[in-house]
């Protein structure tokens, strides 16, 4: 009995490594960003926190983000990248910027005026 109860803890802790390692490992750093600024977002960037360009160029296409709206970004398996910034332009020019997100974690970001955000986390 005692023997049984070992092999189960054993396999519980092999299955819990497995799918720790698997997330981390998959390289899925797609999220949901959802518009909270109060504004209309013309056009999203995104670019590995370490890189001087925006890889991810124009997001929306043709599109808006309007406010509390949100759009499904997902990336290249190739991006194995886990810091991510996120730029973002208004309808009427001005900027925003998110540093350093943790994309390996997130998967749902709320971006708020100033700056801030709100994160769910894996």
């Amino acid at each position: 009995m005692r023997y049984l109860r070992s092999i189960k803890l054993l396999l519980v802790a092999v299955i819990m490594l497995m799918a720790a390692s698997g997330t981390a490992s998959a390289g899925s750093q797609d999220f949901t960003l959802v518009n909270g600024t109060g504004r209309t977002i013309s056009y999203i960037y995104l670019s590995p926190t370490q890189c001087s360009d925006w890889i991810y160029q124009d997001e929306l296409g043709n599109n808006v983000l309007r406010p509390g709206q949100e759009i499904f970004l997902d990336f290249d398996p190739r991006d194995n990248v886990q810091y991510w910034d996120v730029k973002v332009v208004y309808d009427n020019g001005e900027e925003g910027y998110w540093i350093g997100l943790d994309l390996y974690r997130i998967y749902s970001l709320t971006i708020r005026p100033g700056g801030s955000s709100s994160i769910e986390m894996i």
